[in-house]
Order: C-alpha cells, then sequence, then structure tokens
C-alpha cells in the first residue's frame, strides 16, 4: 500500500529550491537562505500564530476498502522569539469495509472509528532561514469511540488515554504572513486501544498564518 501523503511530502521538499531561486531573482541584496525582514517578524516574542495540518492514506484491495483522515488545528502565541505555545486539537476518523459479492478467505472486521486530542504544545523555530526546521512537543487527552462488525457480530468501541507526542519538520515561509509546513509526528505514549488515525498518519503537510 502506498500512501498519497509520501508523494506530497516529496513534492513539497521539491519547493524549497525553487522558492529560493525566486527570491534572489528578485533581491541581488538578500543572503539566499536568509528571511527578509518583513518575514522575520512572525517569529518575534508576542506575534500569534496560527496553522492547520493534516494527512490521509487510502487501501483497496481484493477484498476491502480502507480509508484514513486526520486534522489538526493549532494557535499559538510566541512567548519568546521563535517559541510557541499553544492549543491544538487533533480530529481523526478510520473507515475499513468488506467489498459486497467478494468471497473472504480470512475474517476481516468493518469499522468506523473516530478520533479526538485535545493538547497543548510547545514549538521551538530552529533557525531565521526562509526555510526553517522546528521542533515540536505535545501532550493531551484522547477520546476514542466508533462501531466495529466482526462475523456477524455488532460492537460499540470506546477508549480514552493521556497522551505524549513529539515532532519535527520543516516550514517554508512563502511572503511575509503565509508558510507551508511538512512535518513527522510520532506518538510516545502507544496506549491507545483502538486504531487510531490521529496516532496512524505521522507524515503530514499542513499550512500556517501568522497573526502579528
Amino acid at each position: 500500500m502506498k500512501q498519497l501523503h509520501y508523494t506530497l511530502i516529496i513534492c513539497f521538499l521539491f519547493l524549497a529550491p525553487i522558492n529560493r531561486t525566486y527570491a534572489q531573482g528578485n533581491s541581488v541584496n538578500t543572503e539566499p537562505t536568509e528571511v527578509s525582514d518583513e518575514s522575520s517578524e512572525m517569529l518575534e516574542k508576542g506575534s500569534f500564530i496560527a496553522t492547520l495540518n493534516g494527512s490521509a492514506s487510502a487501501a483497496n484491495d481484493f477484498q476491502s476498502l480502507t480509508r484514513t483522515w486526520s486534522i489538526t488545528p493549532q494557535i499559538g502565541y510566541l512567548i519568546a522569539d521563535r517559541l510557541v505555545v499553544g492549543l491544538q486539537f487533533s480530529m481523526g476518523k478510520r473507515y475499513q469495509k468488506v467489498k459486497s459479492g467478494k468471497s473472504v478467505t480470512i475474517v476481516i472486521p468493518e469499522y468506523q472509528l473516530h478520533s479526538a486530542l485535545p493538547e497543548i504544545y510547545l514549538r521551538y523555530y530552529i533557525a531565521r532561514f526562509r526555510l526553517k526546521p522546528f521542533v515540536q512537543l505535545a501532550s493531551g487527552y484522547n477520546l476514542q469511540w466508533g462501531k466495529e462488525f466482526t462475523d456477524g457480530v455488532h460492537n460499540t468501541v470506546s477508549s480514552q488515554n493521556p497522551t505524549l507526542s513529539g515532532a519535527f519538520g520543516l516550514n517554508l515561509r512563502l511572503s511575509r504572513r503565509i508558510g507551508l509546513e511538512a512535518l513527522y509526528n510520532t506518538r510516545f505514549d502507544n496506549k491507545s486501544q483502538i486504531i487510531d488515525a490521529n496516532e496512524g498518519l505521522t507524515y503530514r503537510l499542513g499550512v500556517s498564518v501568522s497573526l502579528h
């Protein structure tokens, strides 16, 4: 199974040299890898920043169809230059269905599972470059619920647990206020009792907006 977000991550990384070449052509006095004075304001203490990232995947084999998606809006405040503290809320769903008319050789569960995860996060942008690496830590409380149908038996399932996660990624500044992001997010706790779309989709793409 090939996931769609792997292709999107690769495309995003190819944008970096293109954007750098464009910047060089418009400003001969600006350093190639450094962000302009206006663009750097989004990382100054006292600014707000809003971010939305997400991912999706799909599997379509002979017997079953599976779909997974997850999105995470964030709102943060810079308590120091390049250091953000804020709130994020991840929402996800994983869906699997056995194809009608197909002879099933093994027992395949059908399900619809939802995940909701409010968290406090801390993010640090490592440098003031147009292409900025960052690291992030987040902690919250995970809520999961849904329905499973296996071998003629229907069940309602639910799970709750505290979470701790970390991420690292890149932010590509397109203008003074707008940026694109690619990140890898991983869960440290690993305590989910049922399949979690927010945990499973680790490679993510997003957009950030400075509210300075």
